[in-house]
């Protein structure tokens, strides 16, 4: 099988030749940038700055010298802007935490006179920081810039500005990028615009220069008790747009492109869901269940969504939306035992990631603690297919590259390619 055809098979819940794998073909499966310079020095490949995917999280794009090295089967279509609104097409250097990297030549950063740096919505520094990485920092916290929500001069309006129609410059980008990345044979994973209902990276508005309504965190996860209409019409309003970039997607590339990731919204902690299934079904699932139903109605992609915690009581609710993936299947949080995942859901939805725990056993175990903790969950989620391998969300700053080389080659152990 080629890598395309292996990720099809297991969308399509049948037993591939071997286990897809996926580094860097997410946003959500990304690799720290210092750890890519140490695993570009490993694999001994052209020693070059790596290009930052996202400044709030300090991960860099995986390219695809790096991903033939890693046997990856899916190839991100890099993104075109990030959290703070830079955007992805011309880059400068920066020196962070020793490593030589480049990042957006739109970019703005300053020293916070404490050790730490802030970041600006679109590089302008004449507003407020909208990102700050303290000192010793790994990557940048986004920062809360608006007053307390006043219900009576609230606007819905406000929180769907979030929600932006795609733009011709990023289209050509996408266009561009597709046309190196596809020789690559590997199945196309693209996230081209905002749709995440409430995403927490996003509440804040860390790319909008003045930005209004809910933005707190706390306030926004508190709304649907205290504000349900206003929810309603921000969710109403902005699916509507998310369609229309599908449907823009779909014009533009068509089946070229094989997944489409739709949302990074959290709803589970370490101890398990801090929503309760019932204001899901309420709030979040109609909205989520019309973008997939129209994907599906109108499109040959498979949907992907990121949700970290403890989720194992949504997992219903989820696939009632017509999720086809879920990520990064956290293991470490209460419910999420692997063998009661792919048991209970293992035919009804696709297990993206869950291949190790990148909070204790890939950053702070040894080799052969991260080899058999692969190969016990790659022996759980393969079988029947229906499996992406992947680490349990981005590898983060620090973690070992004779770890993360363990890792790799575990999966290559399983898959018969050592």
């Amino acid at each position: 099988m080629t890598s395309r055809e292996r990720v099809q098979t297991t969308f399509a819940h049948k037993q591939p030749d071997k286990v897809a794998v996926d580094f860097g073909g997410m946003s959500c499966s990304m690799i720290n940038a210092t750890v890519m310079k140490g695993l570009r020095d490993y694999y001994g490949l052209e020693d070059r700055p790596p290009k930052i995917n996202d400044m709030s999280t300090m991960t860099a794009f995986v390219e695809p010298d790096l991903a033939d090295c890693m046997g990856c089967d899916v190839q991100q279509l890099y993104n075109y802007g990030d959290t703070y609104g830079h955007i992805n097409t011309d880059w400068k250097e920066w020196e962070y935490r020793g490593v030589k990297i480049l990042i957006p030549s739109d970019c703005t950063i300053h020293d916070d006179g404490k050790g730490g740096y802030y970041v600006y919505p679109e590089g302008d520094d004449t507003v407020e920081p909208s990102g700050h990485m303290p000192a010793n920092g790994f990557y940048f916290d986004n920062l809360t810039r608006t007053p307390e929500f006043d219900e009576d001069e609230g606007n819905p309006d406000d929180n769907v500005e979030d929600y932006m129609l795609v733009s011709d410059d990023q289209i050509a980008y996408h266009k561009k990028v597709l046309a190196e990345l596809k020789p690559t044979g590997r199945a196309i994973q693209v996230g081209p615009c905002y749709a995440g209902l409430g995403d927490a990276n996003n509440i804040p508005g860390p790319n909008l220069k003045h930005p209004k309504g809910i933005r707190s965190i706390s306030e926004w996860y508190t709304a649907p008790l205290l504000y349900p209409d206003y929810v309603h019409e921000v969710f109403e309003k902005g699916t509507d747009i998310v369609i229309q970039n599908m449907q823009r997607y779909w014009d533009e590339f068509g089946s070229d492109i094989d997944i489409m990731f739709i949302c990074g919204t959290d709803f589970g902690t370490q101890r398990g869901p801090f929503m309760s299934v019932e204001n899901f079904r309420e709030f979040y699932l109609p909205y989520y269940k019309k973008v997939n139903h129209w994907i599906h109605e109108h499109t040959t992609w498979k949907t992907l969504k990121h949700c970290c915690g403890g989720i194992f009581p949504l997992l219903p609710s989820f696939i009632e939306a017509e999720f086809d993936a879920i990520n990064p299947v956290q293991c470490s949080a209460e419910g999420m035992d692997p063998q009661k995942l792919k048991d209970t859901y293992g035919k009804d939805i696709v297990f993206w990631g869950g291949g190790v725990d990148t909070q204790k056993v890939l950053p702070f175990g040894t080799p052969e603690e991260v080899r058999e903790q692969v190969l016990q969950r790659l022996e759980i989620f393969s079988k029947d297919g229906g499996y992406v391998f992947n680490s349990i969300h981005n590898i983060q700053c620090n973690t070992p590259i004779e770890n993360v080389v363990a890792m790799v080659e575990a999966v290559k152990e399983f898959n018969g390619d050592k």
